[in-house]
Order: structure tokens, then sequence, then C-alpha cells
């Protein structure tokens, strides 16, 4: 027979440590995005400009030639995307590289190339810009927390009888600090 307090633990250790880098990740940029560092921090961008008539619809593919004929790198087949930012800007690439051209005038066009770095990287995931398989391991690292919290309260409060009390002044006074410093910044 299995002693379910052991196997609460051995549930709890695992988990722990499976979600261990993304908990990692989400408290970095967390805090990082707190403090004001955004996804482009560290990004590298270049600017060039086209001096060419360009027909409509034509852009994407004017793009790709500008940049092979220029040797810079081009996105990953299977990533690239065509999306517009602007109205007048069509962009390619994924979230770490993207290329961009938008219309200045008639003959005149700016390409746009963004490299971001690896926290920029980072911040897009924890904001779930990135594929939909980040987002179910963000989804499971939410769901995991709940049972890494809710277990670990059972543990401690039917487990670890000697300091119940203070264990539940401490829940209810976290509970209290959270509520108000919620209400008083919304």
């Amino acid at each position: 027979m299995i002693n379910k307090n052991k196997l609460f633990r051995q549930i709890h250790i695992y988990l722990s440590i499976f979600f261990l880098p993304c908990a990692l990740l989400y408290a970095i940029t967390g805090i990082c995005y707190i403090s004001g560092i955004h996804d482009d921090v560290g990004m590298k961008t270049n600017t060039y400009t086209l001096n060419k008539a360009i027909n409509s619809g034509e852009e994407r593919l004017t793009l790709m030639e500008f940049l092979k004929e220029n040797k810079l790198k081009l996105p990953k087949d299977e990533l690239i995307t065509n999306k517009k930012r602007k109205s007048d800007e069509i962009s390619i690439g994924s979230l770490h590289y993207s290329a961009s051209i938008a219309k200045n005038d008639e003959n005149s066009y700016t390409i746009t190339t963004q490299t971001k770095s690896l926290l920029g990287d980072m911040i897009l995931l924890h904001k779930d810009k990135g594929a939909w398989y980040f987002s179910v391991m963000g989804i499971g690292f939410g769901l995991c927390m709940l049972a890494l919290y809710v277990s670990g309260l059972i543990i401690t409060f039917f487990a670890i009888k000697r300091d119940r009390n203070k264990q539940i002044l401490t829940f209810i006074f976290g509970c209290a600090v959270t509520f108000l410093l919620g209400y008083i910044s919304i």
C-alpha cells in the first residue's frame, strides 16, 4: 500500500522540478516587464530604402527578392507569415526575426529587418505572442501551480499541526494584502 502523504510529496516534487524552467521564465520576464523592459530590449533593427515602382500585390515578392539580392537573412520558410502591421506595411517572419516593407511614396519603400534578443523572445512568450505550443505549456504551468499550491496547503494544514494557527493567519494576511493592493491599484 502506497503512503498517501508520500505520494502527494512525490507528485509535488516532480511537478515542481518539471515546471521549474517555465516558472523561471515567467518570473524573470514578469519582473522585467513590470520594471519597464519590453520585448524590444536588445532588438537589432536595420532600415533600408528601396527606390522602385512596385505593382500592388507584389510587395511580399519584392521584399523577398531584396533580402536575397542584399544577402540579408531570410525568414524560415515554415514561419513566413504575410501580415499587415499598419495599413501600408507588410511583414514576414516570426517573433524572433522579421522583415517588412512599407510604402513611403509612389516609387519609394522602406524595408526593415528586426531581430529580437533572447530576453525579448522570452517576454513575447510570456505575453502569449508565440505559436500555440508554448501556450499549452503555459496553461499546463498554470494548472500545475494550482495543484502545487492546493497540495502544499493540504500538506501544511493537515500534516503539520504544530504551527497551524500561524499558517492560517499567514494565509489570511497574504489574501488581505493581495486584495488590498489589487483594489487600490485599479
